[in-house]
């Protein structure tokens, strides 16, 4: 059984680089079947939005989590989201389209909504300003964290690198996926911190690899004793010297 990993006393950790997941972590955005209905309005096509969550959840029955779909960051960005988006077309009874189809994929950020949170910016200047060495370890494409940067105006200077389903064909909490990182960093695990808003694959995916983790929740949610949580970005200096 997994036990959750304990805070050490002394909160202050020697730190080199700072990883950060992205949803919920650096930015918001929307939710999936509110985006299917903004972009198939597009196209002149109105399906109320819980016709949408239900095609989506048929679709993820079928397959398992997006994540979880064998295909997801092995085959190309464009075959897998093309094919997936046509399971959920499908399912809201909707004929073979290809201009539909693309057009999902091509204008899904243009209705996503998405906006980094906050405080996102100035802290990852001040991070950047220290000297620390900077990343993103994301589920999503590679293409869609570049559009999502774009979407939320974090420049690409932000970050020393960029790390997503397809860069190795593996996603959290595979720990190769964060020891890649590090070896793009030339840092050891106890030198790095690691920012994440899900309990296993981010938070405890890092610590199993010697990261040191940290969990952000900007809502008060009830999760595991023990630890280290924050509200806001910007309370990480807390745990860096």
């Amino acid at each position: 059984m997994q036990t959750s990993p304990k805070i050490e006393e002394k909160s202050h950790l020697k730190i080199k680089a700072v990883l950060f997941d992205l949803g919920y972590t650096l930015i918001n955005s929307l939710e999936p079947e509110t985006v299917f209905c903004k972009v198939l309005g597009s196209f002149g096509i109105q399906i109320p939005v819980e016709k949408i969550r239900e095609a989506l959840a048929r679709t993820e029955n079928e397959f398992g989590n997006i994540k979880n779909e064998p295909t997801y960051g092995k085959v190309s960005y464009e075959e897998f989201w093309n094919g997936w988006d046509s399971r959920v077309l499908r399912h809201l009874g909707l004929p073979e389209n290809k201009k539909v189809v693309d057009g999902t994929l091509t204008k899904w950020f243009d209705y996503a909504g998405i906006e980094a949170y906050s405080e996102v910016k100035d802290t990852l200047w001040k991070v950047k300003q220290m000297g620390l060495k900077t990343g993103i370890i994301s589920d999503a494409y590679e293409e869609d964290i570049n559009l999502i940067l774009e979407k939320a105006h974090l420049q690409n200077e932000l970050f020393d690198i960029k790390i997503g389903a397809n860069t190795i064909k593996k996603i959290k909490p595979d720990p190769d996926v964060f020891k890649y990182a590090l070896s793009k960093l030339n840092t050891k695990p106890n030198e790095a911190l690691f920012i994440g808003d899900a309990v296993e694959t981010d938070y405890i995916g890092a610590e199993k690899v010697g990261i040191k983790a940290i969990l952000i929740q900007r809502e008060k949610e009830q999760t595991r004793a023990n630890l280290r949580i924050i509200r806001s970005l910007e309370e990480i200096f807390n745990f860096i010297d």
